[in-house]
């Protein structure tokens, strides 16, 4: 019996987002040596060799190429993926529905295992004056029985601020 094709949901709880790409914006003054990386990397030549025939590199294996920081990326991100301990084929089907290239920050993308690839959303900026209505009337009345001095020196505060602002 063959199995049907798992498709990854398409909404995903607030704390995913997809992954973005490194952005390609600008060129480096000094772009990062390919030697230099595949040294640091612990990777061949062959290696690379490999990763562009099958589609998970935009950029084929040359000697004296320097990198941009989205090619820094690409390479970090699937030598990520192959040194995950997962198989070639397991690896390609992973990467497989990936848009191209490939140079996702392999320190935040992930692959969860319900939602397929993913990245943790930064959180929302507080609305620190809908925080504040919600729920300083309960911490004023926890002050009042609790720290009354604090209180009392808030007042002070309060009213400091309030003759500054009406001199004005």
């Amino acid at each position: 019996m063959r199995r049907k094709k798992q498709v990854a949901p398409e909404r995903l709880p607030e704390w995913f987002t997809r992954p973005s790409p490194a952005a390609a914006f600008q060129l480096l003054l000094f772009p990062h040596p390919l030697d230099d990386v595949l040294a640091n990397l612990r990777l061949s030549p062959e290696e690379l060799t490999s990763w562009h025939e099958r589609g998970w590199l935009s950029f084929p294996y040359a000697r004296e190429k320097c990198l941009q920081d989205w090619e820094l990326a690409e390479i970090r991100f699937v030598h990520a993926a192959v040194r995950s301990g997962l198989s070639t084929r397991q690896v390609a089907k992973m990467l497989k529905h990936l848009p191209r290239p490939l140079s996702y920050d392999p320190e935040r993308a992930a692959y969860n295992f319900r939602f397929g690839w993913v990245e943790v959303a930064p959180p929302d900026k507080p609305d620190v004056t809908a925080f504040m209505d919600q729920h300083l009337d309960e911490w004023l009345s926890g002050l009042a029985e609790q720290q009354p001095d604090r209180l009392v020196r808030l007042r002070s505060l309060i009213a400091q601020l309030l003759k500054s602002q009406s001199k004005r």
